[in-house]
């Protein structure tokens, strides 16, 4: 049984700004103050004997109640002890694709349940298993008028009165009596998660149009007593995914909020009490999996489930005959079934779904933490994964603690300032993210630590398990200082058919801008273009992903944009801006394009791909005709790359050795293989989040992932851009495609770093050349120039 203590010192000054409504608190700066509390963390899932645990609510007898789907026949409410071990002779069998239930002060089970006909149920159990009444709660499906997805019941809870509170996100808060006739609606849109406090008034979270509130309503009037905007509480990247609960705590009569980074507290007015449990400084996160649930007992308590199934890849089908699956007054049973699982309709869940139930307990007064040694790690924002890596380092190295600095993207200006600063002085973080920052500078003011004699000192580490090609890439003098753990890379998609139709071969390992320009003229006919309508600057930026590192000499500290492969370039964007190789009508965003691309009125469209699950929907959009060919360039001096995750280790560090093993955990199997790469955009444009693993074992994972996932048909996307729309599901992929695009991986061999300083040089000397007033030449050498003495500051 692992156990971990750790003080946290909740924030003596903490500022809070609540937003009041009805007859509530208004506007005003709070202060909280608060002493030391510790929470020791337990792993109690190893007793529960629980195989696919959903929803858990504590009972009347400070029991944890557990909906476990199991594997058919066999779900059903589990109730454990404090320590996850079953009570004998408790568990009350139940069929059926639970969305969420509750308990009231008699322990009676009110669950909801989702037919395979989108229909919904609320069924009313006694703790025996006898079904007391059941209620037809109608249909879910579609998209409600706001725009929001209706996905059915969220949450539902029950008043002492025995009034039921049932929450769907594209609807109001339906109100009950205890007879299951409505009587009322509370709120308004969006509300996902809610309790009932001791004097019961109703405590909701709602999360709509990227805004997040925990509210008090008061139930006998439906107004909101308080509300307390929350959205900016946690990281800004991942703050509004994933877990989003609230609970009520009988136990100190505050309520308590989760997400998928934290738990926070507030008093029974709003205020914000602080964090309590970073989930980052614990263990929880060290598995991967994915945060779901909470529970608070009497006691003060609480339980935290994970599990592997992503949040809402449960949907319900009808259970195979004979299963023995029955749900109450049911003649067509559901069972859950997860969407794009491998296998899913062959393969037993058991297979697959994996879960981790922790209690966490609060102590307080003389409670004293292990003393830890802090290795920071600077990043613009924090992502999943570095989070994941963090509670494995600790979980494996309990003598140490990281602690991620973080700053908003949209503040990036500050991130610089701030980390130059400290670096320069001699100080700095331990770890640094370098992704999209001129990191040469830092090399060359021996600022970062060789990680190629790390590497070489490490008998445990194999370069060879990595894209060779991709570190080669970024070496500074045959030395590595910075290391990726993902890349994404520019490609040019077109639509193979219609280049046959026109007699058309590309040998895009040699072809110019030239080149690419008289293909364009020659498949521009009639209501067809090559391109969308896109402005020239628009246009140079798509092509170059704004990255010019192919035009400079990072070691040499020289530009070269007077080559002939620069000229060529603006020449060649300059002529699709004055001819008609670009369709007026189609406007350049991702959903005109690909609606475009679909009735094939273009031909071409420059992407930056990050995983092989965007080429299934791209060769989707292209109606299977898709090809891949590399950008234009001077000479086929192969592809380029960005990443938007890389690290480099502080030379000054006094962690440099444990720094490393933090790296490796970034890089391994584990971490790699999850889908959370991404999350920490910089720079000033929103680059892709996530893209391909440095790590090929887990890359591997990956494609095989994509091609399951693809053939199963359970992936689609909508994207909605001004009046255009477009919903594609994913083209079924093979071995051949995950083949072609490591082909492109296999001959990347150019780091596209992004400089803002550069770009801005390019942008503003071309504007004259696209306008006419200057000559390529002119133009040309007023860049080298400019970029010349900027790379010499």
């Amino acid at each position: 049984m692992f156990k971990k203590i750790i003080s946290l010192l909740l924030a003596v000054m903490l500022m809070v700004s609540l937003s009041a409504c009805g007859g509530g608190n208004k506007n005003a700066s709070q202060q909280q103050e608060a002493g030391t509390i510790a929470y020791i963390e337990t792993e109690i899932g190893i007793h529960s004997g629980l195989k696919w645990p959903g929803d858990s609510r504590v009972n009347s007898k400070n029991q944890l109640v557990v909906f476990d789907r199991g594997y058919g026949a066999d779900s059903g409410f589990v109730t454990l002890n404090q320590d996850g071990i079953p009570v004998g002779g408790s568990k009350v069998d139940f069929a059926g694709n639970v969305k969420a239930f509750t308990l009231d002060e008699a322990d009676n089970i009110y669950v909801v349940t989702a037919e395979s006909n989108n229909s919904q149920k609320l069924s009313v159990v006694n703790p025996q298993g006898e079904v007391l009444k059941t209620v037809d709660l109608g249909t879910f499906s579609g998209t409600a008028n706001t725009g929001l997805v209706d996905m059915g019941v969220a949450d539902i809870a029950v008043d002492s009165k025995g009034n039921i509170y049932i929450t769907s996100p594209s609807k109001n808060i339906q109100v009950l009596d205890k007879e299951g006739q409505q009587i009322a609606t509370l709120g308004s849109q969006g509300y996902v998660s809610i309790d009932i406090d001791a004097e019961d008034n109703l405590i909701a979270v709602n999360s709509t149009m990227g805004k997040r509130v925990v509210e008090k309503l008061d139930t006998s009037t439906g107004k909101s007593i308080w509300a307390t905007d929350i959205t900016a509480q946690g990281s800004g990247t991942v703050n509004m995914m994933g877990a989003n609960s609230v609970r009520y705590s009988k136990a100190d009569k505050s309520i308590y909020h989760m997400t998928t980074q934290n738990i926070t507290k507030y008093d029974s007015t709003g205020k914000l009490i602080g964090t309590i449990i970073d989930f980052k400084s614990y263990g929880i996160l060290a598995s991967g999996y994915n945060i779901s649930e909470m529970a608070i007992d009497a006691e003060g308590n609480i339980y935290v489930s994970t599990t592997s199934v992503p949040a809402g890849a449960v949907n319900s089908k009808p259970a195979s005959e004979g299963s023995g699956a029955k749900t109450p007054d049911s003649n067509s049973p559901s069972e859950p079934v997860i969407k794009g699982a491998p296998g899913a309709d062959a393969a037993s869940p058991s297979e697959f779904i994996k879960y981790e139930l922790y209690k966490y307990s609060m102590q307080s007064g003389d409670t004293t933490a292990q003393k830890q040694e802090v290795i920071t790690v600077s990043v613009p924002a924090s992502n999943r994964a570095i989070e994941v890596a963090a509670s494995k380092f600790q979980k494996d190295n309990p003598g140490y603690r990281i602690e991620i600095q973080e700053y908003p993207s949209q503040d990036y200006e500050t991130y610089v300032k701030n980390l130059n600063t400290q670096i320069l002085s001699g100080k700095g973080p331990d770890i640094i993210s370098v992704a999209g920052l001129p990191y040469e500078n830092y090399i060359s003011k021996n600022i970062l630590a060789d990680l190629s004699e790390m590497m070489a000192k490490d008998n445990r580490f194999d370069i060879n398990n990595y894209y060779t090609n991709i570190l080669d890439a970024l070496k500074y003098n045959d030395k590595l200082y910075v290391m990726p753990t993902n890349f994404t890379f520019n490609i040019l998609m077109a639509n193979q058919e219609i280049l046959d139709q026109e007699s058309i071969t590309i040998d895009d390992g040699k072809w110019s801008w030239n080149d690419f320009k008289s293909v364009a003229e020659k498949v521009s006919k009639g209501n067809r273009a090559a391109m969308p309508s896109v402005s020239p600057m628009d246009l140079l930026s798509l092509f170059t992903n704004d990255s010019y590192s192919n035009y400079i000499d990072a070691g040499l500290k020289k530009a070269d944009f007077i080559s002939q492969g620069f000229t060529d370039l603006l020449n060649t964007v300059k002529a699709f801006g004055e001819g008609n190789l670009t369709d007026s009508n189609v406007k350049n965003d991702m959903a005109s394009v690909l609606e475009a691309a679909g009735r094939e009125a273009i031909v071409f469209y420059p992407l930056s791909i990050t995983d092989y699950n965007m080429y299934g929907f791209m060769k989707s959009a292209f109606k299977e005709q898709l090809a891949l060919y590399n950008m234009p360039s001077s000479g086929g001096n192969g592809g380029t790359f960005t990443s938007n995750s890389m690290y480099a280790i502080n030379r000054n560090s006094k962690y440099k050795d444990q720094s490393w093993e933090f790296l490796k955990i970034l890089l391994s199997d584990e971490i790699q293989s999850q889908s959370m790469q991404g999350g920490a955009v910089q720079g000033q444009s929103m680059k892709a989040l996530g893209g391909f693993s440095i790590n090929k074992t887990a890359q591997q994972m990956k494609a095989q992932q994509a091609i399951d996932a693809s053939q199963s048909g359970a992936m689609r996307i909508m994207m909605k851009s001004g009046n255009s729309s477009i919903t594609l599901s994913s083209a079924p992929m093979s071995q051949a495609d995950i083949d072609g695009i490591n082909k492109f991986i296999a001959g990347l061999n150019t780091y596209a770093n992004e400089d803002a300083n550069i770009s801005s040089i390019v942008q503003d000397e071309t504007r004259n050349f696209f306008s006419g007033s200057k000559s390529v030449e002119e133009t040309t050498k007023l860049i080298q120039d400019r970029v010349n003495t900027y790379l010499k500051e």
